[in-house]
């Protein structure tokens, strides 16, 4: 899965060259450390502080291939450029899954299979779309008890194993 970016990172980054380019003497002077900073909000846009980490190799005119932690998952991106006017193009082949779609789909497994109505949360917020990655959700049935699942990604699309968790 190709992702590029998202018309609203565009124009943060568009913004970001311009004021790097506009505060340097000369404009095609590239700032690698303003750049790498603002990688996070390029990659994760509704949650950049899961971001914990960029490495770019130091940019010349070309593309380069970067990585990146996501919440705990070292991921690789090409960033291309900078180009005559200072922008850099992100492109990830990485996807990311939210915690709340994993707590739709539990929610509706555990509903269809059990024939009542369930509350549930799982955690963390997101995971990158990969085989292995692991959600912890809390299912609350209607009598109020608690029960604890494991929802360990099988693919990269988002679908999932459900498990009881034996740890809790």
């Amino acid at each position: 899965m190709r992702m590029g970016v998202r018309p609203l990172s565009l124009l943060i980054v568009f913004f970001l060259f311009i004021v790097v380019g506009c505060s340097s003497k000369d404009f095609n002077t590239f700032d690698q450390e303003i750049f790498e900073e603002s990688v996070p909000l390029l990659l994760i846009p509704d949650n950049p502080e899961i971001v914990t980490s960029v490495n770019c190799p130091t940019f010349v005119q070309s593309e380069s291939t970067c990585t990146a932690n996501i919440a705990g998952t070292e991921v690789t991106f090409v960033a291309e450029g900078p180009d005559a006017s200072g922008q850099i193009n992100i492109v990830s082949e990485f996807g990311i899954i939210w915690a709340t779609d994993i707590n739709q789909k539990v929610k509706a497994q555990l509903d269809s299979d059990l024939g009542i109505s369930n509350q549930v949360t799982c955690s963390p917020n997101v995971r990158v779309a990969e085989s292995g990655q692991i959600f912890s959700c809390m299912v609350i049935d209607p009598s109020g008890e608690v029960h604890f699942f494991v929802a360990d990604m099988s693919d990269d699309q988002g679908n999932f194993h459900l498990r009881i968790d034996a740890g809790n």
